[in-house]
């Protein structure tokens, strides 16, 4: 058998049935449908963070 060294791809050739416009519109289409799924993790891993702050700033206050 032959030896064949690595040459690469080429990609001369190729070409895709959508442009970066389509490509663009898509992922902010996504975005906007999975948009308020994320906003809803977000609240459930920083609300606790935010309540626990409120409620240390104000023992803080009512020990001083």
């Amino acid at each position: 058998m032959e030896e064949t060294t690595p040459t690469g791809i080429d990609w001369s050739g190729l070409s895709l049935p959508f442009d970066v416009g389509d490509l663009i519109s898509s992922g902010n289409g996504l975005l906007g449908m999975i948009g308020g799924f994320v906003l809803l993790a977000l609240a459930f891993v920083f609300v606790p963070k935010v309540i626990t702050l409120i409620r240390q700033s104000f023992s803080a206050a009512k020990g001083n």
